[in-house]
């Protein structure tokens, strides 16, 4: 039997475009930097000390927030996708699996 998982998730778009990279499932700011340029960063939130991480990663997945929320204004200002209010993405997405997000449908397929 394979490994490998396919999931698809829906959220509410943040920013627009797609992208595909590793899932990277953060924490907090521990984890940060485990974070390497092409990533999807996967959270449950984030706020302005993370703003960092949004110069490396292809994409942001996050659990909570809408069109107002950091990840979202930030994301559009580095102009890259964006898919939030995610149920479960923390839990659901696999750490190290490669992701798409879509983020002007609000969808994650892995």
């Amino acid at each position: 039997m394979s490994d490998s998982f396919v999931v698809e998730l829906a959220g509410t778009p943040g920013s627009p475009g797609r992208a595909s990279g590793p899932a990277r499932v953060v924490h907090g700011p521990d984890d940060f930097t485990r974070v390497r340029p092409g990533d999807v960063l996967v959270c449950r939130f984030t706020e302005p000390s993370w703003t960092a991480l949004f110069g490396l990663v292809a994409a942001v997945v996050t659990e909570t927030g809408g069109v107002l929320s950091h990840a979202a204004i930030v994301a559009r200002e580095q102009g890259i996708p964006a898919v939030l209010a995610v149920p479960g993405a923390t839990t659901t997405l696999r750490d190290g699996e490669t992701v798409t997000v879509d983020g002007g449908a609000g969808r994650v397929t892995g």
